[in-house]
């Protein structure tokens, strides 16, 4: 009985341990599940942050190409309104310049008529005209009786024509002049002025 009693200290003591390591086992067997779960899930979790991250650098290299557009296209589009604006003012300076050089050249006339008056007795000068204004012709009309003189010009943007005072003066007109009318590319681009003191010639040679 006594025998029976030791030896069953024994068993149970093989049963403790056989569960010890049991337990010791499924402990371990758990923990190697739980790293593997984790590593899957670190596995995961780093997969999606790169997936995002990826997602994130596409959206942004969209937005970049989606506004490098849109300023090219605000770039272009104020390119084409400064070219048409420039292009406008061009056009409106350019009759304003011809008709400011043909003002100029009909006030030359009389700038030089007016002197022949007032140099008086003795008074002769050579006044060379141009022929021609932008490659156009004009005329001078010369109106003694009324004193005025007026130059029409026909320019690449229309007609032009100005009326000019003159000093009330005896004029004499002679050569390509005589009938009153200076017609520039004809006959020479000079004109005679002699003032005898009561005359004032203007000679236009052929």
């Amino acid at each position: 009985m006594n025998r029976q009693m030791q030896d069953n200290p024994s068993k149970s003591e093989s049963n403790s341990v056989h569960c010890s390591k049991t337990t010791s086992c499924t402990l371990e067997t758990g923990n190697a599940g739980l790293k593997t779960r984790n590593c899957r899930l670190k596995s995961e979790t780093r997969n999606k942050n790169q997936e995002t991250r990826n997602t994130k650098l596409k959206t942004r290299s969209g937005q970049v190409a989606t506004e490098f557009m849109l300023y090219i296209s605000v770039f272009m589009f104020i390119a084409i309104i400064a070219f048409v604006v420039v292009s406008q003012l061009q056009r409106s300076e350019i009759p304003l310049q011809q008709n400011t050089v043909a003002k100029e050249t009909g006030e030359g006339f009389v700038t030089i008529i007016t002197l022949a008056v007032k140099g008086g007795d003795g008074f002769s000068y050579n006044y060379t005209f141009p022929k021609t204004l932008f490659g156009s012709p004009y005329k001078l009309y010369l109106m003694p009786n009324n004193d005025d003189l007026i130059m029409e010009w026909q320019g690449s943007y229309g007609n032009f024509s100005y009326s000019y005072s003159v000093p009330a003066y005896n004029y004499h007109l002679g050569g390509c002049v005589s009938e009153g009318i200076l017609i520039s590319d004809e006959c020479s681009n000079m004109l005679t002025l002699n003032n005898d003191g009561e005359n004032l010639t203007i000679t236009q040679s052929g």
